[in-house]
């Protein structure tokens, strides 16, 4: 069996297997540098990049309220529709529940009359109101309990 082997990390038996350890004054070179560049990447970030990411954040907003604007004014079209079409419908339900068309539709589909006999009798002392507005009658005398 062969032995194995070993490769040295030298290439040249005059420079050492391992390399040498930096300096202190190289370090803390090195570490300043390191802390310069994070700052300086840092007010690049604080000059730069924030700003233009509010400005497309107000951007944004600007955006919403303006959609959200013309959707307010179309509800508020819709609205005024409807508005128009219940004051529509009001002025057609006075006009079917007339008493004069009622009288007219009762006497010709229906073969109503008005009472004109003297078979029919009215009572108006004891006649109510007519109201229906819960407050007491004023016809007549108080019903007996």
């Amino acid at each position: 069996m062969a032995a194995p082997q070993r490769r040295y990390k030298a290439t040249l038996p005059t420079e050492p297997a391992w390399p040498l350890q930096k300096d202190a004054s190289e370090r803390s070179q090195d570490h300043s540098l390191r802390r310069k560049a994070a700052g300086r990447l840092r007010r690049f970030a604080m000059l730069v990049v924030v700003p233009v990411l509010l400005m497309l954040g107000g951007v944004y907003l600007h955006t919403v309220a303006a959609g959200l604007d013309a959707r307010a004014a179309d509800l508020d079209v819709r609205l005024d529709r409807a508005r128009e079409e219940g004051e529509r419908l009001e002025v057609r339900v006075a006009e079917l529940s007339g008493a004069g068309r009622i009288r007219v539709l009762a006497s010709e589909k229906l073969g109503m009359h008005e009472p004109k006999s003297a078979t029919m009798k009215v009572y108006v002392d004891r006649a109510e109101d007519g109201t229906n507005d819960g407050a007491p009658q004023k016809g007549g005398r108080p019903r007996q309990r």
